[in-house]
């Protein structure tokens, strides 16, 4: 079974993984986290986008300047690289 990762638990990762990076470390390990928190990076910016698309498909729906438009996230992650 996957293990589901959420915004906040990656988050949550990212500050330890910064807060490690700035205390006194080796080179080797300095180079895993750096990497580590780029991965994070990345996965917490496109939780960022496919929340803002959501708000966005929302709030026409909400305004009324578009029928009721379909979300589908798989396109939607897809289509914003």
């Amino acid at each position: 079974m996957a293990k589901t990762i959420d915004f906040e638990t990656s988050l949550k990762e990212l500050e330890q993984v910064v807060s490690e990076l700035d205390g006194e470390i080796k080179l080797e390990r300095a180079l895993s986290l750096f990497e580590r928190g780029m991965a994070l990076s990345t996965q917490l910016e496109s939780f960022l986008k496919v929340a803002e698309q959501k708000v966005e498909i929302l709030r026409r729906q909400a305004d009324g300047s578009h029928q009721a438009e379909s979300f589908d996230e798989q396109n939607l992650e897809s289509s914003g690289d």
